[in-house]
């Protein structure tokens, strides 16, 4: 039971919504919640009752269906090994649906990324590519692209998943305006050139966004887990670790990270991977502007130039 439908027109989730949640579930009646501020799909709340600390994600009623899917993706993920917080409660019945899971403990690893030490890097990187190997136990798909089970894979090829997400980016900064549209055209350009590879990738099923965010680190630098798995991408797993090579560059953090996730999985880093971190610094420069969820990204001259700066830079070192 997760608790009685009401008639009323749900709300946008607030702290009081979640108090709400764990007093009817756990009997709370003085816990504290706070707001995670990098959510950009759910409304998720770190929640404090005494000693006992757990994380509440709430949705709008349109994404039921979507929180539910990921919820049973993660009872397919755990069994292999992917190391996800347990599910204590299921309310994706509710009005306002939501999922009550332990916290893992510590914080996601861009917070503590420069305190690390070169071997504790090392061992995360090493941890990730070993719950991305997990992942990829699931089987590959027919189809390309975002998505909690295989059959749901929306495109044909690897490279129209890539051409979508160009194609956004484009679009974003044309109705932004605080970056030229042409600054795509050399991003466009390679993924030309590099169609005929892309296109020949296989649909294996990754984390896709195992970034500098919702990878968790503990205080003694131990890998926790990782948080916040909706869905899958089928496709080229490279992608994942492009994605945070390009979040390093952009927003900070060693160089030396991305090498041993990568050969723990025995996949190089060649002129395709170098053209995935182009296209993301892209997408990073499409999201000036725009508000997701209530968080918006912060954009400021210097930002936007150093971006546009190391697009260059690594389209001009790209072999």
């Amino acid at each position: 039971m997760s608790g009685p439908k009401s008639t009323a027109t749900p709300a946008i989730p607030t702290e009081a919504t979640v108090l709400a949640i764990v007093r009817e579930r756990f009997g709370w009646n003085t816990a504290e919640a706070r707001r995670f501020t990098t959510g950009m799909a759910f409304y998720v709340y770190d929640v404090l009752h005494g000693p006992d600390n757990v994380v509440v994600r709430i949705g709008l009623p349109n994404q039921a269906g979507s929180m539910a899917e990921g919820l049973a993706l993660w009872r397919r993920l755990t069994p292999l090994g992917v190391p996800l917080p347990a599910i204590l409660a299921d309310g994706t019945d509710a009005d306002l649906p939501y999922v009550i899971m332990t916290r893992l403990e510590g914080t996601d690893l861009g917070h503590v990324m420069m305190s690390l030490t070169a071997p504790q890097r090392t061992a995360i990187a090493q941890s990730v590519a070993d719950a991305q190997l997990a992942t990829a136990r699931l089987g590959p798909g027919q189809t390309f692209g975002f998505a909690a089970r295989p059959e749901a894979a929306p495109h044909r090829t690897w490279g129209d998943v890539i051409a979508a997400g160009i194609d956004r980016s484009t679009r974003r900064i044309a109705a932004n305006g605080l970056f030229p549209p042409s600054i795509a055209a050399p991003v466009i350009a390679r993924f030309e050139h590099h169609r005929p590879a892309l296109d020949a990738i296989a649909a294996t099923p990754f984390l896709h966004d195992t970034t500098t965010k919702n990878v968790i680190v503990a205080d003694t630098g131990r890998f926790s887990g990782i948080v916040d798995v909706d869905d899958l991408c089928f496709g080229d797993p490279r992608y994942a670790a492009a994605l945070t090579r390009a979040a390093l560059l952009a927003f900070g953090g060693p160089a030396d990270y991305i090498e041993p996730w990568l050969a723990r999985m025995h996949l190089p880093q060649d002129g395709v991977f170098s053209f995935y971190v182009a296209e993301f610094l892209l997408n990073f420069m499409s999201e000036h502007g725009m508000v997701f969820n209530g968080n918006s990204a912060p954009s400021d001259p210097a930002t936007r130039n150093r971006l546009a700066a190391l697009l260059t830079r690594v389209l001009d070192a790209a072999p």
